[in-house]
């Protein structure tokens, strides 16, 4: 059972924070997304712009030149087995830079089954020699607090120890966004084996915005994270509200709760808009505006919409 800190307003401040510098996933050609953004992001808000394979360069650099215009701060993904060579590697990660204004950018090994260039997993990419850029001032790379289907937890642990060590050793800030959860616990737990080894690195804790529960049920299985989908259906929450949406609130509150966040170095939120990317961004705008009501049941929060 996760122990509680004091209730009242800590833990409405808390949330309120946590909201306000929460991090958001984007597609490259979700035009209305992106338009969007622009409206309901505060100005530097993070934007990371996924990559789909049927994707190109070209709409990727849109995309982050879109967010850049509107003020926000773009991080596109990197996929480094959709990378062809280190060629394709320089002119992508330049004209990103260069174009875009782009410093940060998210570096994972993706979903192809057979790598289309020489590199195999994220480690490959980052040693590559077309990898560095003057403009580059952050890496963020990817965490799995319930673990991975095809990785052992060790080696997993290990990679990412090697993969910290190397972005630092190019000058650059390492960052680690996790992998979907719908539990804080394993999130949790996660983040303090992290820190006994790297006190300082930024975490974002990767949690769903509003949706239905039958899609979030579906990327729940998509992610490989059916363990903490349970968490979707307990915590009290009445049926008439599984049939229509599920929030993240009840993990917002955990975080906020919890007593030894603020000793667990920076740690953040990262939102996957499975049910809509302007339904995330006005969700969560209203939690950062205080405009929510903590639950009596100790389970999340009630968000008013209409303010």
């Amino acid at each position: 059972m996760m122990m509680r800190s004091d209730g009242g307003q800590p833990v409405r401040a808390r949330i309120a924070a946590l909201a306000e510098q929460a991090s958001f996933e984007i597609a490259a050609r979700d035009e209305a997304a992106i338009e969007a953004a622009a409206s309901l992001i505060a100005p530097g808000g993070r934007v990371s712009i996924t990559w789909l394979p049927r994707d190109g360069d070209d709409d990727r650099i849109a995309a982050a030149r879109a967010l850049r215009r509107a003020g926000l701060e773009p991080m596109p993904h990197i996929s480094s087995r959709i990378i062809e060579d280190d060629a394709h590697l320089g002119r992508l990660i330049g004209r990103l830079c260069d174009e875009a204004g782009v410093s940060q950018l998210l570096v994972i090994g993706g979903d192809a089954s057979q790598p289309r260039g020489p590199f195999a997993a994220s480690m490959d990419l980052l040693d590559s020699p077309a990898f560095p850029h003057p403009v580059l001032r952050r890496i963020a790379l990817g965490g799995y607090p319930e673990g991975h289907p095809a990785i052992a937890p060790d080696a997993l642990t290990v990679a990412l120890d090697a993969k910290i060590a190397r972005v630092a050793a190019m000058g650059l800030e390492p960052e680690v966004i996790t992998q979907l959860c719908f539990d804080s616990d394993p999130m949790l737990d996660w983040t303090r084996q992290l820190r006994m080894r790297h006190p300082q690195v930024p975490v974002r804790l990767g949690i769903a915005g509003p949706a239905s529960l039958r899609t979030l049920l579906r990327f729940a299985r998509i992610c490989g994270v059916g363990a903490s989908a349970r968490a979707i259906v307990s915590r009290g929450a009445s049926i008439a509200r599984l049939l229509t949406e599920a929030a993240p609130d009840p993990i917002l509150r955990d975080l906020a709760e919890t007593p030894d966040l603020d000793v667990l170095g920076p740690v953040g939120i990262h939102l996957f808009p499975f049910g809509g990317f302007e339904r995330t961004a006005r969700w969560i705008g209203a939690v950062a505006d205080g405009r929510f009501a903590l639950r009596q049941s100790d389970s999340g929060f009630q968000v008013d919409m209409a303010g």
